[in-house]
């Protein structure tokens, strides 16, 4: 069966989702990605309008990726919070201006997702247990004539595949909005992303996963790329 196909038998409700930030930036000469992780953990995110979940992802099978490269990635609730939390964010010091002196960002091409997690049987870097784990991403398209609900329906089926056979991977469906991308007409962009209990955990679910070339006709997506793997540190998990 396709890692694509599938959309009977999923009946659960698209949940609303949050917003998820990608920001690719690049780590400083004389730096390393090791010492970016280590100081970022030091800066206080865990304050009012805070963002929820913060991750910085290093490329291990990237699409022409610089050897510097760091991908951050922010969850907040909805846009309003991302909003709040900028207008509240103090001005750098400390370990905050030590990581600017780390690590240069690209903050005017940022992308903005609505994600959603397809099911909540997932067990991210073991429910937050770790702070280290394998992320697996491809980007593709809506098809024309098909809905996000029908991408999210179909992933949903196919998850269930996984479940039976105990793995806890967690599935989301990130939906682009913000930071138009040539070639795709507004809404079309999606990332679906596999974030692993454990990285054994991720590398066993995409050896679980079939390779067949394409995606079937009735899939309700097109134009999908290969995984692209990360590893993914945990920076920040919000107390609340």
């Amino acid at each position: 069966a396709s890692v694509l196909i599938g959309q009977l038998g999923y009946a659960q409700d698209m949940p609303p989702g949050g917003v998820l930030v990608n920001t690719r930036c690049a780590i400083n000469d004389g730096h390393t990605f090791e010492e970016a992780v280590e100081v970022g953990r030091y800066v206080n995110f865990q304050r009012d309008d805070g963002p929820n979940l913060v991750f910085f992802r290093q490329p291990i099978a990237g699409s022409n990726t610089s050897p510097n490269a760091l991908l951050r990635v922010i969850y907040w609730d909805n846009l309003a919070h991302w909003a709040r939390g900028l207008a509240a964010r103090p001005a750098p010091s400390g370990p905050s201006a030590h990581l600017n002196e780390i690590m240069t960002c690209n903050e005017n091409n940022r992308s903005f997702f609505i994600n959603r997690n397809i099911d909540q049987e997932g067990s991210a870097y073991a429910g937050g247990e770790s702070d280290f784990s394998l992320t697996a991403a491809r980007s593709c398209q809506v098809k024309p004539g098909n809905t996000i609900q029908d991408v999210y329906t179909a992933l949903g089926t196919i998850n269930e595949r996984y479940r039976e056979q105990g793995d806890r991977t967690t599935m989301q469906l990130s939906q682009r909005f913000l930071g138009p991308r040539d070639g795709l007409e507004t809404g079309t962009g999606i990332l679906i992303r596999l974030v692993g209990e454990t990285p054994e955990g991720l590398a066993a679910r995409l050896d679980m996963s079939p390779n067949n070339p394409g995606v079937p006709e009735n899939a309700p997506v097109v134009g999908c790329g290969d995984y692209s793997l990360w590893a993914s540190h945990v920076i920040h998990w919000s107390d609340q």
